[in-house]
């Protein structure tokens, strides 16, 4: 009976490390592995090799399947007999009148009871382990695996080639499969609010990151400053029209214009034209820096890198007319990160609460955020800004005290600026009892 404890310990035993060798080296955390490879340790380095060679991986995982099958398949075939056979006398002694129906029950009870202690101890707590400790697990079980992979070798090459091979028969080539270890930016997006729910992010980390998941989807027409609102100066402007236009709108950096606000010819920094207010002049063609062209479909990623090769911090935006449609700057994509703490950016952000609750939303915040802002999903195929939703919806030039409602969301404008909205107050409309 002891002998028979003790082998059926073993096989278990067997299976379960094998379970944990196979859920800890998909579950290992890999920069943490990278870390310790760089820094010397050897163990780290073979399990390296093994995460980042995807052949390497496919031998790791087939030894230790290799090994569940065995130590499962001895389980069955030996310690069910065995068990079964000592399982019969305790049956009969408890008034069993025929052998064959003693063994029967017998060999139903032993297969009940290897099953549970199999799913249990061979496969729960070391897939539990191996995924809660998958770092320590792997670092522990690695060395033994190497060996044993090594012993079966002739029969893992065979295994991996036959399983490969079918792999190709319905289309499923390595260089997919490797894919499955990449994430798409909605996953490492989750990723990053699980991390944060778990306390491993804080939460403005979390939002930055998720912001940043998210930058290569927006365009320069979502973020630029539109060409109504555009604080810029006319080639030729004397000393005071400068001064009044960088009173009301502190920049370091101004669009200029030839002629029509249509026919940007670049920028100017504002140390330029405090120069120009000490020495009486006007503004010249001389003090005008260039800047780049963007379409208003270009992503934020695409206007980045053109800023980055023109070395500008401003770029023009361009309409499907080839008219100008605004300017997006440095500041504008750093905000959309980071939130407005850039030059210019008003005391208030563009979407707050103030004492009372209440949400104020600026004419320029995307229809998106003023949605994610409320707690709704809100969103406009033809428009981006809050602005343009609420002309769209009024069929006219707003007006202070005018109400709109879209997608179950109410809009109240307080604050007009030229034929837009400047400023409004959002709430979701609770519905009619």
């Amino acid at each position: 009976m002891t002998m028979l404890i003790v082998i059926v310990a073993v096989l278990v035993l067997l299976n379960g490390l094998f379970v944990a060798a196979e859920f800890a080296i998909v579950g290992t955390p890999r920069v943490a592995i990278e870390k310790r490879a760089a820094a010397g340790e050897r163990i780290a380095q073979r399990v390296h090799q093994v995460l980042t060679d995807s052949r390497r991986q496919d031998r790791y995982i087939a030894t230790a399947q290799l090994g569940i099958t065995l130590a499962s398949l001895g389980l069955g075939m030996y310690s069910e007999h065995e068990v079964a056979e000592r399982l019969v006398h305790l049956f009969e002694g408890l008034g069993v009148a025929r052998y064959v129906a003693a063994h029967t029950l017998a060999s139903v009870a032993a297969v009940a009871l290897l099953t549970y202690v199999h799913i249990v101890f061979g496969e729960m707590v070391p897939k539990s382990i191996a995924l809660q400790r998958a770092e320590r697990t792997v670092l522990w079980i690695t060395p033994v695996m190497l060996v044993l992979q090594t012993i079966c070798y002739p029969l893992v090459l065979v295994l991996n080639a036959l399983g490969n091979l079918l792999l190709r028969l319905i289309g499923v080539t390595r260089q997919e499969r490797s894919h499955e270890h990449l994430y798409s930016p909605e996953e490492l997006a989750y990723i990053v609010t699980e991390s944060q729910a778990g306390g491993m992010l804080r939460e403005e980390s979390g939002r930055i990151l998720r912001e940043l998941f998210e930058f290569g989807d927006l365009t320069a027409r979502e973020v630029m400053t539109p060409r109504v609102r555009l604080a810029a100066l006319p080639l030729g402007a004397d000393a005071a029209t400068v001064t009044e236009t960088v009173r009301k709108a502190p920049y370091t950096r101004y669009p200029v214009y030839e002629g029509d606000i249509d026919e940007l010819t670049g920028m100017v920094n504002v140390k330029d034209l405090l120069l120009l207010k000490s020495s009486g002049a006007v503004l010249t063609p001389a003090m005008v820096r260039a800047i780049p062209t963007v379409p208003e479909t270009a992503t934020l990623d695409v206007v980045l890198e053109t800023l980055r090769e023109a070395r500008a911090q401003m770029a023009v935006v361009i309409d499907e007319h080839g008219g100008t449609a605004g300017v997006v700057t440095h500041e504008d994509l750093f905000d959309e990160v980071i939130g407005e703490v850039a030059e210019g950016a008003s005391e208030k952000t563009s979407i707050y609460r103030d004492a009372r609750g209440v949400l104020h939303v600026s004419g320029t915040s995307r229809v998106e955020e003023a949605g994610e802002a409320l707690g709704v999903t809100l969103e406009h195929e033809a428009v981006d800004s809050v602005s343009g939703l609420i002309l769209t919806v009024l069929g006219r030039p707003p007006h202070v005290g005018d109400v709109v409602t879209y997608d179950h969301v109410r809009f109240e404008v307080t604050e007009v600026e030229g034929l837009g909205v400047k400023s409004c107050i959002a709430e979701v409309e609770t519905p009619a009892i």
